[in-house]
């Protein structure tokens, strides 16, 4: 094949080897710039924090669901022992219905209480009770009371008030006299009668103190006004005239109330203060489900 260099031309200076080898002009190399696209980095950016809201709400949800099943729970539930501690009260006392019993569980939460195991306070009120014949009120304070009714409760204290009104109905109790009146004179009862002694009368006071005696109320001649005279209790025994006379008031008399309350509970203190004859009485360390709680004493026939 013939050459494209024609006879008589220098050859084509790409073609000319001078044995030497070609140099890299680096500078006249291209650069290549890395570009990132800015957009991308807040889009990433809010996907966790889009996701921190979510699981925010729904967090908030689920405390809300449990605080309002909570407040249900302890709501329901202080109905529901209200209910059967009202109707263990007037079961316990024969009460005829359960109208004008209140019940008290406490301020505090009843479910914490609960899971402790017992009740740290409840209180019971009830307007109206009748001790043998007698109407009153009633105010129990129970103290550590058990969830579990074998257990038994910490304190329970009872006081039973009876009205300066219904004193009267104790006439025949406190004398075996006929009595002109019967009336709370400080912290004694003070009956009063008038003795006939050859055509002469002779009117008589007695103040009585209630004492605890067992399941009863005794009522013990303090002081005794013997006309304008007050004259002590012994000197009117030995006297065989006035002793013959007024024996019946001066002797101790009791008042049974064995037959209105449960065995369960025991007198400790009988007083008189505000115009109000107040038995106290307790049951400290027996359990609701103590059968003691069902059972009554007897009071001997009139």
């Amino acid at each position: 094949m013939a050459s494209d260099d024609q006879p008589g031309q220098e050859p084509h200076a790409s073609a000319i080897d001078d044995g030497t080898k070609p140099t890299l002009d680096l500078g006249a190399q291209p650069t290549v710039e890395l570009r990132l696209d800015d957009t991308a980095e807040p889009e990433a950016k809010s996907r966790p924090r889009r996701r921190r809201w979510i699981w925010w709400l729904v967090l908030g949800i689920v405390a809300i669901i449990l605080i309002i099943g909570v407040i249900l729970v302890e709501t329901v539930g202080r109905t529901i022992a209200t209910g059967l501690v009202r109707d263990e009260i007037a079961s316990s006392l024969n009460l005829e219905s359960i109208d004008g019993v209140a019940v008290d569980l406490g301020p505090g939460s009843l479910i914490v209480q609960a899971l402790t195991g017992g009740l740290d306070v409840v209180t019971i009120d009830v307007d109206s009770f009748e001790v043998n014949g007698l109407e009153s009120s009633v105010s129990v304070v129970a103290t550590g009371v058990p969830v579990v009714t074998s257990n038994p409760v910490d304190t329970l204290s009872m006081d039973v008030s009876i009205a300066g009104s219904e004193v009267s109905k104790l006439a025949t109790t406190l004398s075996g006299t006929g009595l002109d009146s019967i009336e709370l004179n400080g912290s004694a009862i003070r009956v009063s009668t008038v003795f006939e002694v050859f055509f002469i009368q002779i009117p008589v006071a007695v103040d009585l103190v209630p004492v605890a005696a067992g399941d009863a109320i005794a009522f013990e001649p303090e002081s005794v006004i013997l006309g304008d005279e007050q004259i002590s209790v012994a000197d009117l025994q030995a006297n065989a005239l006035v002793s013959g006379l007024a024996g019946s008031l001066l002797s101790s008399q009791e008042f049974c109330v064995a037959s209105s309350l449960p065995t369960a509970l025991t007198i400790d203190s009988v007083a008189i203060a505000d115009d109000t004859l107040l038995i106290q009485l307790s049951a400290d360390g027996i359990a609701l489900g103590d059968a003691a709680w069902e059972q009554y004493g007897e009071c001997p026939a009139p």
